[in-house]
């Protein structure tokens, strides 16, 4: 019995074995280079570490300097290191921004004087005496979904940089370079050290002129700088190739570390041949509901993906097909410049500024315009876009929720919304021009365009012409928000009012904090100089809900300013029975700095009281309760109208021989609703706006304000 299971036990020893061998892997052959690699070197980090805040390990130093340490390998040869910025790709040679290669006793060294706030990609490599084949494998090439095979980091901002270098007329191959080498504080809190200058004067001895990441194959321009061209301020570059966007860099090549020989640094995109206009075709997704309800096709996808297009050329005109909707779902960067207008004049496009409730169903959908834009990854300086140009259409925000209508929607807070806004990180930008042109603007509840940010703001033009502004404003119950036009500089360069037109426009109703204004009292750069031209325009009952809601708030204008106001009509009105107080402010001066001016002169206003006198629009002696032009110590009127080009009684604003009615003047300029006791009605600030034509009256065309041409054309 014994022998039976002693045979039995061998022959299932010897299946069992058979099926171990039958499963068995043969064994992998390592050729001779695989078996005698080198060891792999890595950078000491914390995620080869596991310590965090270790002092030995690899880290920023110096703000812009980068340590870097790894472990010794037994044998090597020496060890490869490579270097890039996030951006770049390891498998594009001119990505790889430093490759080097040091001794095998050589464990640690500082990279030093890196790109300001870039984050930096290191990879190492160790080398075997044996050759090629043998070297390790690389260490650091992977990618965020790969952390522990990644080294990674980011280099320190550099504070206090003197905005030096400017960028104007740029053409299709061509740019006007400027520097301004005034030092205005010397404090080290605001000037970096690395900034040398002699005699208040920075020094600077080259401009270079590089291609942007976009077109990085095109040529560079060193330019050295003669002291002729100091002495003019500025050189003309040619040379450039249109539409292709470059960084403008000036230096002074005596400081020995490159990134801080750097002034600021200009990103300036080139002017190029304009295609034939792009006409944007109503197409309304039927998958979204409120699109489908408003017949809208969506814009600002569009919008945004031309920023980044580089095959289509600053200045592109989008067209919109005349009497459609369009929607914005987004915000929209305006970051290069582009016209965007009807494709039949005179018959306009509506675009809603945003459709419908948020997630939460307490607040309107409204999406701003952005001015400029912050820097994305690795990139620096400012930007130069050329003109946005909006040219007849209606502008609208259909949900939009002020202090008198909230009551007509239960649950929802006031939109904080404006037409244009700045991003408060947005980069030093320039923009040659921001003009609106026959729009009609409704629903913009906090401001119509607003700057922000402490970095410099040019705006060469404003023009705001043959516009419409109504249903607007309101944020509060005392009409603050901000202004038509808000300025906050914090920049002595920063100047959006060089030369800002406002003409033949009409203000119904509306309720901003002022018209335009800029408080700051900076040392302004000799540069900046304001020119500010208000003709033309109608306002009734605008910036009139609490007092001090002044045309004009420029309390310290830099030296020689100047301020033409003529030919605009003011109208203050009212029905029977509304209480409301209608107040209109004029202009708020602080400062006379030489050179100041003011050309004012024809501007009316309507009558006191009503046609039969029955009810009081306003009791002062000009319309203005509150610092008229005519004021003698914050207005025009300063030192008896001195600064006036007409003197001190041109700066006043009349009514005319025989004063005018508004009920006579216009068919019916009255508020739909009214103020009773503390109760605004919800249509307190809407307006019949056909009813505000002037009426064919002989009064009306014997008067100053029809013959001389006052005020708003279109209402004639």
């Amino acid at each position: 019995m014994k022998t039976k299971f002693f045979i039995l036990n061998i022959v299932l020893a010897s299946l069992v074995a058979m099926v171990f061998d039958a499963c068995k892997k043969p064994e992998l052959e390592l050729t001779a280079e695989e078996e005698n690699r080198a060891f792999m070197a890595v950078f000491r980090t914390q995620a080869n570490t596991g310590k965090s805040g270790d002092p030995l390990s690899s880290q920023v130093v110096n703000t812009n300097d980068i340590y870097l340490v790894w472990n010794g390998i037994k044998g090597a040869s020496g060890y490869r290191i490579k270097m890039k910025v996030q951006s770049g790709s390891w498998d594009i040679p001119t990505d790889v921004l430093w490759d080097t290669i040091v001794g095998p006793d050589v464990l640690k060294l500082t990279k030093r004087d890196l790109q300001y706030s870039t984050k930096h990609n290191f990879a190492i490599q160790t080398l075997s005496p044996l050759g090629e084949a043998f070297h390790s494998k690389w260490y650091g090439l992977g990618d965020g979904a790969h952390p522990d095979d990644r080294t990674e980091f980011e280099t320190g901002e550099r504070k206090g940089i003197p905005d030096v270098v400017s960028v104007s007329n740029v053409t299709e191959t061509g740019m006007r370079v400027w520097f301004d080498l005034k030092v205005y504080s010397k404090d080290p809190a605001v000037l970096n050290p690395s900034f040398q200058y002699e005699n208040d004067k920075f020094l600077i001895d080259e401009i270079l002129i590089q291609p942007a990441s976009v077109n990085k194959d095109l040529p560079s321009q060193t330019i050295t700088l003669t002291p002729a061209d100091l002495t003019k301020g500025y050189i003309d570059v040619t040379g450039l190739s249109s539409n292709a966007l470059y960084v403008v860099n000036g230096l002074n090549s005596e400081v020995v570390r490159y990134w801080d020989r750097l002034y600021n640094t200009s990103m300036v995109r080139m002017r190029g041949q304009i295609g034939a206009p792009i006409l944007i075709k109503h197409i309304v997704d039927e998958t979204n509901t409120w699109a489908k309800q408003h017949n809208a096709s969506r814009l600002d996808t569009i919008l945004n993906k031309f920023l980044f297009d580089n095959t289509l050329a600053e200045g592109t005109i989008f067209l919109l097909e005349a009497g459609k909707n369009y929607y914005l779902g987004s915000g929209v960067v305006l970051a290069k410049g582009l016209t965007l207008k009807t494709n039949t004049p005179g018959t306009k496009p509506t675009v809603f500024m945003g459709l419908g409730y948020n997630d939460a169903n307490n607040g309107s959908l409204a999406y701003n315009f952005q001015l400029g834009r912050p820097a994305q990854a690795g990139e620096i300086g400012s930007i130069t876009m050329g003109d946005v140009i909006f040219d007849d259409v209606n502008f609208e925000v259909p949900y939009a929720v002020n202090f008198f209508n909230q009551s007509l929607h239960p649950g929802k807070i006031i939109t904080g919304n404006y037409f244009i806004n700045q991003h408060s990180a947005s980069m030093p930008f320039t923009c040659s021009k921001l003009e609106a042109r026959n729009c009609n603007f409704q629903g913009m509840v906090r401001a119509w365009f607003r700057t922000q940010g402490t970095n410099r703001q040019v705006i060469e033009n404003i023009i705001i012409d043959n516009c419409l502004f109504h249903d607007d404003g309101m944020y509060d119950v005392n009409g603050r928000g901000y202004c038509l036009i808000t300025g906050e500089a914090k920049s002595e360069k920063t100047n959006i009012f060089n030369n800002v037109v406002i003409k033949n426009n009409s203000f119904i109703g509306i309720s901003y904090d002022q018209l335009v204004r800029e408080n700051a009292n900076l040392a302004w750069a000799p540069s900046v100089v304001w020119n500010v031209t208000i003709v033309n325009n109608t306002f009734l009952n605008a910036f009139a809900i609490t007092n001090g809601r002044f045309l004009i708030q420029h309390q310290n204008p830099p030296a020689n300013s100047k301020y033409t106001i003529k030919k605009n009509l003011f109208i203050a009105v009212k029905a029977a029975g509304d209480s409301r107080p209608l107040f209109l402010s004029g202009m708020d001066f602080r400062t006379y700095r030489p050179g100041l001016s003011f050309d004012i002169a024809d501007n009316y206003s309507t009558s006191a009281k009503s046609a039969n006198n029955a009810i009081t629009y306003y009791s002062s002696a000009e319309i203005f309760n509150n610092q008229p032009f005519s004021h003698n110590s914050r207005g025009a009127g300063f030192n008896g109208g001195v600064l006036n080009v007409g003197g001190l009684q041109a700066t006043k604003v009349i009514t005319g021989p025989t004063p005018i009615a508004p009920e006579n003047l216009m068919v019916d300029p009255y508020p739909k609703g009214k103020l009773v006791g503390a109760a605004w009605a919800t249509d307190a600030h809407i307006y019949n706006l056909n009813g505000l034509r002037y009426k064919n009256t002989p009064e009306v065309l014997n008067h100053p304000i029809y013959t001389n041409g006052i005020g708003d054309p279109r209402w004639r």
